[in-house]
C-alpha cells in the first residue's frame, strides 16, 4: 500500500469511528510526535555527521578515554 492510500484509508477510519477513545489516542500519538521530532529539526550536515559516527561505533572504529587521555599528552606535553 503507497502512502496515499494509507492515508485515505485512515482518513476514512477515523471519519467512520464513533469512538471518543479511539480518536483520543490518535491525536495523543501526533502531539508526541509533533513534541519528538527533534531529529527532522536538524540540519542535515548534523544528521549524516551523527549517523557517521554511529556506524563507526558499530564498526569498531572507537577509541577508549586512556587512549585519546594518551595521545593528547604525547601530543600537548601534558
Amino acid at each position: 500500500m503507497d502512502i496515499q492510500s494509507l492515508k485515505l484509508n485512515l482518513v476514512q477510519k477515523i471519519l467512520n469511528t464513533e469512538k471518543p477513545s479511539l480518536l483520543s489516542k490518535i491525536d495523543r500519538i501526533f502531539q508526541r510526535e509533533e513534541k519528538n521530532d527533534w531529529w527532522e529539526q536538524l540540519p542535515i550536515e548534523i544528521r549524516d555527521s551523527i549517523m557517521e559516527g554511529i556506524d563507526d561505533i558499530q564498526k569498531g572504529n572507537t577509541f577508549s578515554h586512556d587512549q585519546v587521555i594518551q595521545e593528547a599528552k604525547q601530543k600537548y606535553g601534558f
